[in-house]
């Protein structure tokens, strides 16, 4: 996980509400550890964990959980608050019940409901003035956050039948495909997570204790893969996860480990629209945009370390990636960080 990326689309997106307020964004994102002409390239990523730093920033700086896409704002606290109300409860039902029961109280930017029929359970929010939040981040964090406080009160991911947006296809879809990995519906009415109403049967397995270390680690799981995703192109990055460093094992190994034909992966993979080397690209660039950032490493180390046996190459593949040289990119973060 630490060494995920978030594409500056999101960054962009986090501070447009700020600057909008004319408050000055380049120190938080200085103090999140995110440089300035990195967040200007379309085409850049930023470490997960700066992203995760840049929204505490921002929730504090506005003391507005909706991040200033919505009005009237949300004082911290609304989550503290009915996520402990929802963690007493006995059943998943009930805790949604009393979850989205204090957010139309105590929100009135966006409305949220849980709907049950004919053994389908749906959660359903819809924001006020939509408007205010023109790259639909907002949109995205509630439906996220929602599935993902659902699944850990469960100690089980929710495996979704549908999520539904009330607005177009975006240009950053790609991500959608690693945050949403199920069925997506687009130009629907409202927001809407769909998924079989025997969830809300199972027990909440969590306590006060480990309620209070998820609320410290808040926001991390926000645009990040789902744990339950269980696409080809997941079960593919768990094992290169797990592999050593760059050294991926070649494509029949992988398919042996899954069971199947090398014909038949490859498949499965063209039906989800990746392919064998565009997860190792996946990979192999969030790796080094982590090292970049976070060691002292020397680009031809950093090369080693993420599989490529000449810097030449490796450094064509990462301007490919991100728009920028690896000796580019951290400049520009060390130009702009202390």
């Amino acid at each position: 996980m630490k060494d995920r990326t978030v594409a500056c689309h999101y960054v962009q997106a986090l501070i447009a509400p700020v600057e909008r307020r004319g408050i000055a964004s380049a120190p938080l994102l200085k103090a999140a550890g995110i440089a300035g002409e990195v967040v200007r390239d379309a085409r850049a990523r930023v470490p997960h964990t700066s992203y995760v730093r840049l929204v505490r920033k921002i929730w504090a700086c506005l003391n507005d959980e909706n991040i200033g896409l919505a009005e009237p704002p949300l004082p911290l606290g609304a989550f503290y608050y009915a996520s402990h109300l929802m963690v007493n409860a006995p059943t998943l039902r009930k805790a949604l019940m009393l979850g989205t029961g204090l957010y139309r109280y105590v929100n009135p930017a966006w409305s949220v409901e849980l709907l049950e029929h004919d053994g389908a359970a749906e959660i359903r929010a819809k924001l006020q003035f939509p408007e205010l939040d023109p790259d639909h981040l907002l949109a995205e964090f509630i439906l996220s956050g929602w599935h993902g406080f659902a699944s850990w009160l469960i100690g089980s991911n929710m495996v979704l039948k549908q999520v539904g947006f009330d607005f177009p296809v975006q240009p950053h879809e790609e991500e959608y495909r690693h945050l949403f990995p199920w069925p997506r519906a687009y130009g629907q009415p409202y927001l809407s997570l769909r998924f079989s109403a025997r969830y809300l049967d199972r027990p909440v397995v969590q306590n006060i204790p480990s309620l209070e270390q998820y609320i410290g680690t808040t926001p991390l799981y926000l645009l990040l893969n789902p744990v339950n995703d269980n696409s080809y192109d997941a079960r593919i990055r768990r094992i290169l996860d797990a592999a050593d460093s760059g050294h991926f094992p070649p494509f029949d190994e992988v398919a042996d480990k899954l069971h199947m034909t090398t014909k038949t992966l490859r498949q499965k993979l063209k039906e989800e629209g990746i392919s064998y080397q565009k997860i190792k690209d996946v990979i192999r660039r969030d790796r080094a945009i982590h090292y970049l950032s976070v060691s002292a490493c020397s680009v031809a180390e950093v090369a080693q370390k993420v599989g490529f046996a000449e810097p030449g190459a490796f450094i064509r593949a990462f301007k490919s990636w991100t728009g920028l040289t690896p000796g580019a990119y951290r400049s520009q973060r060390e130009r702009d960080l202390p």
